[in-house]
């Protein structure tokens, strides 16, 4: 059995009783065209309405997770989320956001709020720029924006420009707000390569310029598991303490020293055992050996082009 189809085409009569069939018109390519143009320009307007809504939020969440890296470098902010301060015997211990930046004791309970992160980063982390002999600028003095200097050289890196980006820890105020301009350490940032690609951290230092508070590694591509450890807690656990060059005896000069801190393979202990050496060396990962070469050799690389800087500031220090 045959099924009937509906026709697409009208029949027209002729003289001499002769049918012809005309077809009928269909949408035009015109008609289809226009509309995927409207289409198109009504999704691309959507993206861009979004895009200018979600900017500032963007902005601010970036703005947010590079103040927590430094503090947490600079151990003011712990990564389980509150602040912390020394007592009277120099330990680091939980501390609250009282007010205007001034921090006061807590406990593990007093979670930080993102605005209490930039209120404390913004009153205690100072910008400012250093030259090649190891003098410090502020952008003011040097013609140049904070924000878009930043921003600029954020992929590249600072260590090697000829004003690099460095950071004053300043102190906590008191209560009444009163609090002292005398750096208690400096923040320098940190960038290589990994095993993947570009990893990018901070290095506190004490004001000696040697010794290090702490540091953060908080953007990279490295293995889950392998690779990423780098920027977990635990394993940046070991580097307060350390020292960013190898003294064999007080008051060496450091413009003749290695600088930097060397991930080994392996443990430290076992590698390197008690020498001075181990002072300036941490654990390696296992199963991530490239990532900890990569690492060494960052801290190597920008180390070294902030060193004018390291030996004024030490030398600053014993004076």
């Amino acid at each position: 059995m045959c099924s009937l189809r509906s026709s697409t085409t009208t029949q027209w009569p002729i003289s001499g009783g002769l049918v012809v069939s005309k077809p009928k018109k269909s949408l035009g390519n015109t008609a289809v065209i226009a509309f995927i143009v409207t289409l198109s320009f009504a999704c691309a307007l959507i993206l861009s309405v979004l895009a200018s809504v979600l900017k500032p939020a963007q902005e601010t969440a970036k703005e947010l997770d590079r103040s927590e890296q430094m503090l947490i470098a600079a151990r003011i902010y712990n990564s389980n989320g509150y602040f912390q301060i020394r007592d009277s015997d120099g330990n680091y211990v939980p501390a609250k956001h009282l007010r205007d930046g001034i921090l006061v004791a807590g406990t593990t309970d007093d979670l930080a709020e993102s605005k209490d992160v930039l209120t404390v980063f913004r009153r205690r982390i100072n910008a400012f720029l250093v030259d090649n002999q190891g003098n410090e600028k502020s952008f003011a003095d040097a013609g140049l924006n904070e924000v878009t200097y930043t921003a600029d050289n954020a992929k590249g890196g600072y260590s090697r420009l000829p004003l690099k980006l460095a950071y004053r820890i300043l102190p906590n105020p008191s209560e009444d707000g009163t609090a002292s301009e005398t750096p208690e350490g400096y923040v320098l940032p940190i960038n290589g390569f990994g095993l993947w690609d570009a990893i990018y951290g901070y290095l506190a230092l004490k004001p000696d310029g040697v010794n290090v508070i702490g540091i953060s590694w908080y953007d990279h591509k490295e293995t889950p598991g392998l690779g990423a450890v780098i920027s977990e807690s635990g394993w940046q656990a070991q580097f307060p303490g350390k020292q960013i060059f190898v003294l064999e005896t007080p008051g060496q000069d450091l413009s003749r020293l290695p600088v930097g801190i060397t991930v080994v393979r392996g443990k430290v202990i076992e590698v390197i055992g008690t020498s001075p050496k181990s002072h300036a060396a941490v654990d390696g990962i296992p199963g991530a050996t490239l990532t900890g070469n990569g690492v060494s050799k960052a801290y190597s690389d920008c180390l070294s082009g902030y060193r004018q800087f390291l030996i004024k500031i030490n030398k600053s220090a014993q004076s």
